[in-house]
């Protein structure tokens, strides 16, 4: 009798334990069950976060008319990114529910690298080359809220003028655009930039077929992307172009100057070398117009300083 008893009690004890397992797994179930079907749970409010390029009001605005009178427990992240992938400018999207009547939404966005042109269309690509959308379909969502790409003109010709006001010198950028003879030469499209361009981007030129979507790894677009994301920020800013002639980059600045920069090797201490010139012609009153960094440790620049 005595083992009996003493064999039945592990028994008893486990009891305890397994009602409140159920307990767990069974109380947000029914929660869950009876939340989809109470009204008190409708969407009526709500939030969006994240937005920095996309202007929020129109990520508001798409979610507001697809979810509210919604139950706030149907709506799920896969939902929310679907009904925000009109903006292609946004990457991701995590849901996040406020009871009982608020849907928190926070967006992720891509991080704008560069302008591409392909063929007759620009394209906006991020740090690893892959491609976002097209030049205008950024334009159509960011509007005014962008700025204008560096070095741009905000013409839509695609020819730069090269009339001059007297006393005025002209940029290494349309010199170098005139010098072609031909307004619609490659070199004078990537200085003159996409119509309306509302970010503040360098331009490049790539081959191939290009579509929203993929992944452009090739040597070439790599290389200048690459220069482009080692650059500080100070000269990413002015950097208006990134030109690829058989592994051989060049980088014009908004304003100047044009710089040989050779292979994407050695990229800081070309840095290093492009800030020092630049320093010592502002310390001499004077503007450089080129220079060749392609041997960082035995830079050329022009005009010749005494």
């Amino acid at each position: 009798m005595t083992r009996a008893r003493r064999a039945s009690r592990p028994r008893f004890r486990l009891l305890p334990t397994l009602l409140l397992t159920l307990a767990i797994l069974g109380v947000p179930t029914v929660v869950y069950a009876l939340g989809r079907n109470s009204s008190s749970f409708d969407i009526v409010h709500v939030r969006v976060a994240g937005t920095h390029l996309i202007r929020d009001k129109r990520a508001l605005r798409l979610l507001t008319r697809e979810y509210a009178g919604h139950n706030l427990f149907t709506v799920t992240g896969g939902d929310v990114r679907k009904t925000l992938a009109p903006l292609r400018l946004i990457a991701d999207a995590t849901v996040d529910r406020d009871f009982p009547d608020t849907l928190s939404v926070t967006v992720t966005e891509y991080e704008p690298a560069a302008y591409a042109l392909a063929g007759d269309r620009w394209y906006v690509l991020d740090e690893s080359g892959y491609v976002i959308c097209t030049a205008a379909e950024a334009a159509a969502q960011l509007g005014a809220a962008g700025k204008p790409a560096a070095g741009a003109s905000a013409s839509a010709s695609p020819e730069p003028s090269t009339s001059l006001a007297p006393g005025e010198t002209a940029t290494p950028e349309a010199t170098d655009a005139a010098e072609t003879g031909d307004g619609g030469s490659k070199t004078a499209r990537l200085v003159h930039g996409p119509a309306d361009a509302p970010l503040p981007l360098p331009r490049l030129a790539v081959s191939g077929r290009v579509r929203d979507g993929v992944v452009l790894d090739d040597k070439a677009t790599a290389e200048m992307l690459r220069v482009i994301s080692a650059l500080p920020g100070s000269l990413r800013r002015k950097l208006a172009t990134v030109e690829d002639d058989d592994g051989q980059l060049t980088l014009r600045f908004s304003g100047g100057p044009v710089a040989v920069w050779g292979d994407a090797e050695r990229t800081l201490a070309k840095t290093v070398a492009l800030r020092a010139v630049l320093g010592e012609y502002a310390e001499a009153g004077k503007t450089c117009t080129r220079l060749d960094l392609s041997i960082p440790d035995r830079t050329l620049a022009k005009p010749v300083l005494q």
